[in-house]
């Protein structure tokens, strides 16, 4: 006879060492706040294990950064663990790791790091995307500067080689940017040691382009934001992956000012969420847990959201049966304080969710897109 279950446990592997300890420990941070308060409300009622609300924890392993050892302890989490419920790690290499592992054993992957195109390229059927795809992040920057400069005509994207996360948002900067009639888009890829991005940079000094982009790693895109800052290119706008992290602004100082970048959250995106709470309750929930040293930033906001969605299938589904929690998340329809989840229910891609436009102003950050949540106009460079 089956003991009553005494917890719903979950499961992730996070980057708390290594390249992506920053946005690996805050997402760790997001998953602990939301147990946090689920467990001070009471827990979560699943119908077919209990007639009493199950109280909520974790298992969490460093990954370190490290693909093959994400592999491997996804693999534990399921087969030595036997986790209820499974979440992935913070960045789109490792999170392609972690996919194959849930593939192989049916288990969902509630995908909250890695917003790869690649995942769902891969024919996947148990991934549950909460992010915007890399493929749609600059977009927003596109129409933002589109809308300020209507003259706008040519466009330059410069992108790392490491991994398929950049490449994916520079191709689908690129088919946007066509799409758009925007008359000349040029892609540069950069290898993964560029220290020095001047000899790409020099030849837009006496050509510029309207609107320069980029996207690597976090700290390729400091790098190229600091040289940036220094050389003092004719543009009309500067979007960069890296933007929106706080991170960002402790680098760059005052020189951040009229960078733009796409976010996947800010904390004013939701003011009333159809489902979950607040934002204003969300970010109490994140202080109790976040230090000096850890930011608030979007990849703490979307474990959280990840969870809500997670909580919400759990009790639409009234079991945690992994087939039935996928067939929930494709149907699922729902706002939190992160947005509007829907996914492709054949993929898992996520299609409702959309990204904000922020630009540094004056110090501060500010969403510039879409008018519905703007709340600064986009400023040009020079203007």
């Amino acid at each position: 006879m089956n003991r009553p279950a005494s917890h719903i446990t979950l499961g992730m592997t996070a980057s708390l060492t290594g390249r992506y300890s920053g946005p690996g420990r805050q997402a760790r941070v997001g998953v602990l706040a939301w147990i946090d308060d689920t467990n001070r409300a009471g827990g979560i009622r699943v119908r077919d294990r209990s007639s009493v609300r199950l109280p909520v924890r974790l298992i969490c392993y460093d990954d370190a950064g490290q693909g093959e050892r994400c592999q491997t302890l996804t693999e534990r989490l399921i087969v030595d663990d036997r986790v209820d419920i499974l979440l992935g790690p913070y960045a789109s290499g490792l999170t392609r790791r972690a996919a194959a592992v849930a593939e192989n054993y049916e288990r969902v992957l509630w995908n909250h790091g890695g917003s790869t195109d690649a995942v769902y390229r891969a024919g996947y059927t148990w991934v549950v995307g909460i992010l915007t795809s890399a493929s749609r992040y600059f977009h927003g920057v596109i129409d933002a500067v589109a809308e300020a400069y209507p003259a706008l005509q040519r466009v330059t994207i410069l992108h790392g080689t490491t991994g398929a996360f950049p490449r994916d948002v520079a191709v689908g900067a690129v088919q946007y940017c066509r799409e758009r009639g925007v008359e000349t888009v040029q892609s540069i890829a950069y290898p993964p040691d560029t220290d020095d991005f001047t000899p790409l940079l020099q030849p837009l000094q006496a050509d510029p382009p309207d609107v320069l982009l980029g996207v690597g790693r976090i700290e390729d895109d400091l790098r190229l934001a600091a040289q940036l800052a220094d050389m003092n290119l004719p543009l009309k706008t500067i979007g960069l992956i890296v933007t929106p992290l706080q991170q960002f602004r402790m680098t760059l100082g005052e020189s951040a000012n009229g960078f733009a970048g796409p976010s996947q959250w800010e904390p004013d995106v939701v003011t009333s969420p159809g489902y979950g709470p607040l934002t204003a309750e969300v970010m109490r929930s994140f202080k109790r847990y976040a230090s000096e040293a850890l930011d608030i930033d979007y990849p703490m906001a979307q474990a959280y959201a990840g969870c809500l969605v997670v909580q919400r299938c759990i009790e639409v589904a009234g079991s945690l049966s992994q087939a039935a929690l996928r067939r929930v998340a494709g149907e699922l329809d729902v706002t939190t304080f992160y947005g509007h989840y829907r996914i492709d229910s054949h993929t898992g891609q996520q299609l409702g969710h959309v990204m904000p436009v922020i630009q540094w102003q004056e110090g501060a950050k500010v969403m510039v897109w879409p008018p519905a949540m703007r709340q600064q106009r986009l400023l040009l460079w020079g203007a």
